[in-house]
């Protein structure tokens, strides 16, 4: 079959498959938020049995990071790409037919490699096909369609769990993922020509760049482990949040249903959706500034944080939901600094610095949800149901460690953006 990636129709289908692969992995890291208590009872987990299982997609996934981004520069996205996401539509296979901790441990690892490289596969494939004054909000686009996978694994999940069970739901997410990995490998088959670029950035692109050059470009950039900074903390934190805890908070310490804890933590997804490409049109077109988005936006996630913190009460279930959307919706704008990083170093090298910088970020929601895991668990509790005062430390964590990174980013370089 021709492959008609080479017009501007192409380049649609090109963002449409990619965003769809996206879209499997966010849903997979998501979706143990809502079948918690199921897993629980299945798999006979505790809280910090669970807090492991949540994280256990961050581990492969931060370390995958370091050489994901010299692959993608070398062999290409197609092959680094597809490849990975036959490997997260077996795990998911894997995971819907556990029985022990230990299985569902693996295939959770396993669901972590393949979703690897997939966000930034896609910035790569981005960086040299697609405008460059285009890249801020081709990534906003992508990041808010991927949205949809964590919508997915909220209220949908939840009711699919309650109709046909968690298995099943997983079964039928494998199929998913193991067609739109064909259609990754076919589309990325016939490259176009690299995207017109200014002047600045055709100089940038001109060279290549061996590993070694790489890594002592980045390393020894201050602003790197800057932004590096603030992807893990404002990452670690919204994952903890999203993925498990503020789920089982909702239902352990303010008695909602599942499924209403589900469409709760769909207004997280909604805001995070909506707030992707508000950030990438502000950056690229509005302000013109990639720091200064971030720092703005991400300012306001801290501060939207302190109320899960229990120092003072939102009674209103109302005005909880209002809270819940603007955490997503102002978490969104830390995605910027990859855009950041893009304006800093050379386009040969562009691969490496976004999975790298992805390196830490993954590693953030490696770290953060089993450290809460352990402070929950180490209060006295019932059973699997926990008191709201160790939901509340654990988000405590969360608000000092965003402000100390948000700080730290503060006097990173501030970008040269092309015209």
């Amino acid at each position: 079959m021709k492959n008609p990636t080479k017009s501007s129709e192409g380049l649609v289908l090109i963002f449409s498959i990619l965003a769809g692969v996206f879209t499997m992995g966010t849903f997979y890291r998501m979706s143990t938020a809502v079948i918690a208590p199921d897993l629980a009872a299945d798999l006979r987990l505790n809280a910090e049995q669970l807090g492991m299982l949540g994280g256990a997609v961050f581990y492969p996934f931060a370390l995958l990071q370091i050489p994901t981004g010299p692959m993608l520069d070398r062999i290409g996205p197609r092959l680094v790409i597809s490849s990975c996401a036959v490997i997260m539509a077996l795990a998911t296979f894997l995971f819907a037919g556990a029985h022990s901790f230990s299985v569902a441990l693996v295939a959770r690892g396993l669901m972590g490699l393949g979703m690897a490289p997939l966000l930034m596969g896609s910035l790569k494939v981005y960086t040299v096909r697609f405008p460059a004054n285009k890249f801020a909000t081709l990534m906003g686009l992508i990041l808010c369609i991927g949205t949809l996978g964590n919508f997915l694994a909220y209220s949908p999940l939840a009711y699919l769990t309650a109709s046909i069970g968690w298995r099943t739901c997983f079964v039928v997410a494998g199929v998913i993922n193991s067609i739109l990995a064909l259609l990754t490998f076919w589309v990325l088959a016939d490259p176009s020509p690299p995207s017109q670029k200014a002047p600045s950035e055709a100089s940038r692109a001109g060279t290549t760049i061996g590993i070694r050059e790489s890594a002592r470009i980045l390393l020894g950039s201050l602003s790197f482990w800057q932004i590096s900074a603030m992807s893990l903390f404002r990452y670690g934190t919204v994952m903890s949040l999203q993925t498990l805890w503020l789920g089982l908070y909702l239902m352990d310490a303010r008695g909602y249903t599942p499924v209403q804890a589900g469409n709760l933590l769909l207004l997280l997804a909604l805001g995070n959706a909506i707030g992707n490409p508000i950030a990438g049109r502000l950056s690229d077109k509005t302000f013109r500034s990639r720091k200064w988005v971030t720092i703005w936006g991400t300012s306001v996630y801290c501060i939207s944080l302190l109320p899960y913190t229990g120092v003072f009460t939102v009674e209103s279930t109302l005005v909880l939901a209002a809270l819940i959307f603007l955490t997503g919706l102002f978490n969104s704008f830390g995605n910027v600094v990859f855009s950041h990083a893009r304006e800093l170093y050379p386009l040969p090298i562009a691969g490496t610095a976004f999975a790298w910088i992805n390196f830490f970020t993954v590693a953030g929601g490696a770290l953060f949800l089993p450290v809460l895991g352990n402070i929950i668990e180490s209060f006295p509790h019932t059973g699997r149901h926990y008191p709201a005062e160790a939901y509340e430390l654990g988000f405590m964590v969360c608000f000092v460690s965003m402000a100390a990174s948000l700080v730290f980013y503060a006097f990173s370089k501030k970008e040269t953006m092309a015209h």
